[in-house]
């Protein structure tokens, strides 16, 4: 009767199975033909084993008639349920042709229903055995067939238990998918301090660690998942030697950052559409992995339910042993081969829960990192003043440790109730009244319990706080040794450490004489439950036996597990309930009005990102601009910075609380709310009537061209670039900024790695690229000098750099980028002139002009004005005072020297582009002329050489 059902999960296989076939059926990666001709050849063997029964079996004419039906009706079922067995392997062995075909092994749908046969036709050889040894059925042809598909269905079984997954490329690449972002995107997603921090897909890295081995998890069978053998080549490497990393396997697309933080993006998106401003976190997240957190799930479903088949042959083998229960000797090794079965596979389960929980912990750590770092670079000015910097690393790293912390013990807040539940029902079967007594001891004992790990939290908060005060005392001789040295006050401050590590190691003295004291309790507890329920269970007058003793004890093993653990998982679940709030309250805040023309990527795409803009407001395109229309467009536009909050919301929160217990409630309570709202209306006015930062600015830069800005200090130049990008919010105008940007900051950026990884950033190695880019960026001969090239070693911060260095690889790490929009920051003023100019030559007029590339320069250098298409000018006060070439602005400039210079300079251009002046009465004026720009050339270049 199981053949109808095989076959109808059999074409569930199929319709799954054949379409992933068809794509996968031009992959370079093939299974290796073996492991194929098994299947097929089972599969054939199997269906003519099937068929023979059909035409040989003579039961058809002797088989047993139920009741009520009469033989041809059971005759006619049982050829209907052979055919569909038949038809079943015969589709096996079809589908065995096609992936043998394809190069692929078989599927885990089609190994899962190779194996679900495999166990029926166990259970039905078992039946055939018992029949053959009652002699009620002969030995004949059709058992013999019967036996033999038995064999063949066993072999074909363990074969796809065994057989691993066929290769696949696609394991190990990137997703294709949009970078992750929290709203409405910046317009680069530029770091703010040299490139971009989320690469699109197309262009992002392979999977983290991809330069190790391919991971073997990729492939793995379903035996080698459930025993981790998988992982038995680097463990037995790392119990002969040290692990490398190029020993470590590379992680799955499905681990990787990229695909994760793209999954939760998504997600967060979709809470968004669906509750603009009012989101919540864990409803994202379970959109995201609710699935896979659901079918870890089922894991401890096993676990739980195999946790009680202990007790239960452990009660009927003593039971057998001492007589009281008469069992044949192969059911007592039955029951006993069904212990160790019933603790394998809990313990398999067991593994694999865990497994898989803390792959999702980890997955949930690296996507709520990545969530919350991309909501901080779209975040409103005015919301990132009052979050702060703390709280947003609080965010990425506290908050996504909590989470990724208590998602693998979860699933204990359901399986550990309901293994109480019925842990306390068997052990009121087994021992009656008596059984509630050690249940009792134990309820009792967890206040204890719960009060010794809060003292024991409390004592492990102090020890740490006084390390690091130590730590940081430490720290700051090591700093300061020098000083300490010339001032001889090695011994008070000597002492002060002595007393600062006095005060810590009497601390971690308290806490290890409370971890003591709460092992010894954890320790006796068992001993008093069982010496309670064994002694009220005998003063009841009932007899203890063998059977009652082992049985209660493994039930009060049981019991035990889930009376420790729920009470963790209640403050897990507060800690979970606070961060989805915290989690909450910053992904809604506000971001930057800054609207994606081209949809973000979502596909509800504003306007075309070539197509003209008549609105106000801040517009940003991926795309870029067509060749030869704006890439930058500021029409009336003014920004300003947002005033800085005295005090904050929580300061605010207090005061009232303070002023309501002082005062109470009622008619003063509203008189304050009214002072507060004509307060609050106060500061909205003072707020309107401040100036703008920046102020008439009206601009547009085509694509592909030079513009640099030139202003006094305090003008608003920095301040410029950063409403471009849209950290200052915009009070009046319009501002479109089409293409992919890269922001390089003026104080530059180094990470803690090699100058190579400094400049690549994540993106992946292109040799020609990075050798354009080396030596645009003037860095070739400090290779030469550096004692490894360019692996060596950066410090943090770039400590090992000079200062022209450190602008020079933040210049180069931005150039790497192939973005259309460039905003750099003055990085001119940390390098020479004479490196200046070749960074100008070079790297702007030559680099990133050939790419067609718009460039926005700030400097306080006039002397490259010639090597610019236009220049602006902005006023004291964020005012522009020109845009326009800047041979028609020099007389705008300061009279200082270097404008002298500039001013000379354009000259020598003008005087070059002259034509000649016919000889005659002229010609001395002429060659005055001549001379005067000669002369004008040779300061300039005594200007630069200085």
């Amino acid at each position: 009767l199981a053949q109808p059902l095989l076959l109808l999960l059999l074409l569930l296989v199929l319709a799954v199975r054949v379409p992933a076939l068809l794509r996968s059926a031009g992959g370079a990666d093939r299974a290796p033909m073996a492991l194929r001709a098994v299947n097929v050849v089972g599969a054939a063997l199997l269906f003519a084993g099937t068929v023979a029964e059909l035409v040989l079996d003579p039961e058809q004419d002797r088989m047993d008639v139920p009741p009520g039906y009469s033989q041809g009706a059971v005759r006619g079922l049982y050829l209907a349920c052979g055919s569909c067995g038949a038809a079943a392997w015969a589709c096996v062995l079809g589908l065995a042709l096609f992936e043998a075909r394809c190069g692929r092994n078989a599927g885990r749908s089609t190994r899962l229903w190779l194996m679900l046969s495999a166990l029926l036709a166990c259970l039905r050889f078992a039946s055939d055995v018992e029949r053959l040894s009652t002699g009620s059925a002969p030995l004949d042809g059709v058992a013999r067939a019967r036996l033999g598909v038995f064999a063949v269905s066993a072999v074909v079984g363990l074969v796809a238990l065994c057989q691993p997954d066929s290769p696949s490329d696609a394991a190990y690449a990137q997703p294709a998918v949009p970078s992750p972002s929290a709203g409405p995107a910046s317009p680069g997603r530029g770091s703010g301090h040299g490139a971009r921090l989320l690469p699109p897909a197309e262009e992002a890295a392979p999977a983290e660690g991809a330069e190790g081995k391919r991971n073997k998890e990729a492939t793995a069978s379903f035996w080698s998942r459930f025993t981790f053998s998988w992982l038995s080549g680097i463990l037995w490497l790392g119990s002969r030697r040290a692990l490398e990393q190029s020993d470590l396997f590379s992680l799955q697309t499905a681990d990787a950052t990229a695909h994760t933080s793209a999954e939760m993006a998504a997600a967060w998106r979709w809470e968004q559409r669906r509750r603009p401003g009012r989101g919540v976190f864990l409803r994202a997240f379970h959109r995201a992995y609710g699935p896979y957190f659901w079918t870890t799930g089922l894991f401890q479903v096993a676990n739980t339910s195999l946790m009680f088949a202990n007790p239960l042959l452990i009660n009927t083998l003593v039971r057998y042993l001492s007589g009281e229960q008469p069992l044949s000797p192969t059911a007592a090794v039955v029951c006993a081969l069904g212990m160790f079965v019933a603790n394998s596979a809990k313990s398999l389960a067991l593994g694999q829960y865990f497994f898989r929980g803390f792959r999702l912990g980890l997955r949930a750590k690296s996507a709520i990192g990545q969530l919350v770092f991309a909501k901080a670079l779209t975040l409103a000015h005015e919301e990132r003043s009052r979050f702060g910097t703390g709280a947003i690393v609080s965010y990425m790293q506290i908050d996504a440790s909590k989470m990724g912390d208590a998602l693998p013990y979860l699933h204990l807040l359901w399986s550990g109730p309901v293994t109480l539940i019925i842990a306390t029902v068997m052990l009121c079967n087994f021992l009656g009244v008596a059984g509630l007594a050690g249940i009792f001891i134990m309820v009792f004992s967890m206040p204890l319990n719960t009060q010794l790990s809060r003292k024991m939290g409390a004592f492990t908060r102090r020890t740490m706080a006084l390390r690091d005060r130590r730590v940081k005392f430490t720290s700051e001789l090591l700093q300061g040794v020098r000083l300490l040295k010339l001032f001889a006050w090695e011994p008070s401050l000597l002492e002060q450490l002595g007393e600062r590590r006095t005060a810590e190691l009497k601390q971690v003295r308290n806490n290890l004489l409370l971890g003591g004291v709460m092992g010894f309790f954890f320790t006796a507890i068992p001993l008093f439950v069982t010496l309670a329920t064994f002694l009220v269970y005998s003063a009841l007058g009932n007899k203890l036996t063998a059977a009652t003793a082992f049985t209660s004890l493994s039930l009060f093993q049981i019991i035990r597990f889930p009376l420790l653990v729920v009470p963790m998982m209640i403050t897990r679940v507060i800690d979970l309930s606070v961060v989805n709030g915290r989690l909450s309250r910053f992904l809604n805040a506000k971001g930057r009005e800054a609207v994606e023309l081209d949809g973000g990527g979502d596909g509800d795409s504003v306007v075309g990102g070539d197509a003209p803009i008549s609105l106000e407001g801040h517009f940003l395109s991926r795309l870029p601009a067509a060749a030869g229309a704006p890439a930058i467009e500021l029409h009336g536009a003014a920004f300003r910075w947002p005033e800085t909050a005295v005090e904050s919301d929580k300061g605010k929160k207090k005061k009232r609380r303070k002023r309501s217990r002082l005062f109470g409630h009622g008619a003063h309570h509203s008189a304050e709310s009214v002072r507060s709202a004509l307060a609050e209306q106060g500061s909205r006015a003072e707020e309107a009537a401040r100036p703008p930062t920046l102020s008439a600015l009206d601009l547009s830069l085509s694509r592909g061209s030079l513009t640099i800005v030139l202003g006094p200090v305090g003008s608003g130049k920095t301040s410029l670039l950063l409403a471009l990008l849209g950290d200052m919010p915009r009070l009046k105008g319009r501002a479109v900024l089409r293409g992919e940007v890269v922001y390089c900051a003026q104080e530059p950026w180094i990470q803690n790695m090699t100058l190579k990884d400094n400049v690549l950033f994540g993106k992946p190695f292109d040799a020609r690229l990075y050798e354009e880019v080396l030596g645009a960026c003037a860095l070739a001969a400090d290779l030469e000098q550096l004692p490894a090239g360019d692996r060596t070693e950066i410090g943090e911060r770039g400590i090992n750099l000079s200062g022209g260095q450190r602008a020079r690889i933040a210049l180069a790490r931005a150039c790497y980028q192939t973005a259309d929009l460039y905003l750099l920051d003055d990085v001119l003023s940390a390098v020479d002139a004479h490196v200046a100019q070749h960074l100008v030559a070079r790297c702007l007029h030559g680099l990133l002009r050939e790419r067609g590339a718009t460039v926005v320069l700030v400097t306080h250098h006039t002397c490259h004005l010639s090597d610019f298409d236009k220049l602006l000018l902005l006023g004291p006060r964020g005012a522009c005072r020109g845009y326009a070439p800047p041979r028609e602005l020099l007389g705008a400039l300061p009279r200082s020297s270097s404008s002298s210079v500039a001013l000379a300079e354009m000259e020598t251009a003008r005087a070059a582009a002259a034509p000649p002046t016919p000889r005659g009465g002229d010609a001395k004026g002429g060659g005055g002329q001549g001379g005067a720009t000669a002369g004008g050339a040779k300061a300039a270049g005594g200007g630069g050489g200085g």
